[in-house]
């Protein structure tokens, strides 16, 4: 009888291991879990607020940062107890490992591995996975309200139009060219642009992010999302600007083949919009959570008018929220 030498049946052993792997889509190491960025309470006007333009020409006046055409709140005092917040939003690759863990079923033709872009999720789920990772850190972890996400995209309160680095719409610097998801391409990976004053990154491209709706002001049947997306990618989509969707109809859910996973939800249950998760955790004095954050840059004395291609008129009336 032959038999195979045992330096062979190791190397066999190892390449079956290896291909095992590789069929499997197992990462090749652990996923490290997502940076925080702390943000210490304070209070602000949350809603439409007003900045200086300057149009081409030169000229400054001053307009209100959401236009009137898209969904944007008056302006609101709010006061906001400290909390950290995800830097980036949510991977794929982490959202597919929130669904294996909860034993959710998988997604349809999931991107195994992929730790370069966000996640699309439903609103239902987006909340779950802020409870799974807030356990997976030993945080209490949720999506944020809408005036916290206001506040940390204006890097605390600042007068920015854009959660950018410099408050302005410069597509190819600080945001992506336009109509490159749009054209079919990937969108962006996770990270790509520089992070506002703050620290933050993607909150004006990406994906739209769910926030928390306020039962007194909003509908019950309805969802709210913040930011830019790539695939719109409209400098229309300022900080003040919401938007807003309703529950998916149980015809389209039991239609499209990607919605399979969800047909077992309970009608009216289902809210989706391009729209992924970055959650937050409550902060407290001393208690070390979320990476500090950096000096605050000195503003622009106006917005470029020119940059946004007029999505702030300066005749809008300056009582008109």
């Amino acid at each position: 009888m032959r038999h195979t030498p045992l330096w062979m049946s190791g190397s066999i052993l190892a390449a079956t291991a290896l291909v095992l792997a590789v069929f499997y889509g197992l990462p090749d190491k652990p996923q490290a879990s997502p940076e925080l960025i702390r943000v210490e309470g304070g209070s602000f006007l949350a809603g439409n607020f007003q900045v200086a333009w300057r149009a081409p020409d030169g000229q400054i006046s001053t307009a209100w940062t959401g236009t009137q055409a898209l969904d944007t709140l008056p302006p609101y005092p709010v006061t906001v107890s400290a909390f950290a917040i995800m830097k980036t939003e949510a991977s794929n690759r982490l959202y597919d490992r929130f669904l294996a863990q909860t034993q959710r079923a998988p997604r349809w033709q999931p991107q195994k591995n992929d730790a370069l872009h966000p996640a699309d999720m439903p609103y239902h789920e987006a909340q779950a996975f802020c409870i799974w990772l807030g356990q997976q850190q030993g945080l209490a972890m949720r999506l944020p309200t809408e005036a916290e996400w206001e506040y940390a995209a204006r890097s605390r309160g600042l007068a920015t139009p854009w959660a950018t680095d410099n408050g302005q719409w410069q597509p190819g610097r600080n945001l992506p060219e336009q109509g490159v998801a749009s054209s079919g391409q990937l969108r962006h990976e996770i990270a790509s642009f520089p992070p506002n004053p703050l620290g933050i990154q993607d909150m004006a491209n990406g994906l739209y992010e769910w926030v928390i709706a306020d039962p007194e002001r909003d509908p019950t049947n309805e969802r709210i999302f913040k930011g830019g997306s790539d695939t719109s990618h409209s400098p229309f989509e300022t900080i003040p600007t919401r938007g807003s969707t309703p529950a998916l109809s149980e015809e389209l859910i039991q239609t499209l083949p990607h919605l399979e996973r969800l047909r077992k939800q309970a009608q009216g249950a289902v809210y989706m919009a391009n729209a992924t998760a970055r959650c937050v955790a409550t902060a407290k004095t001393g208690d070390g959570i979320g990476t500090p954050p950096r000096p605050m840059p000195a503003l622009p004395v106006a917005f470029d008018q020119a940059s946004v291609q007029s999505a702030a008129t300066p005749d809008t009336p300056d009582d008109t929220p």
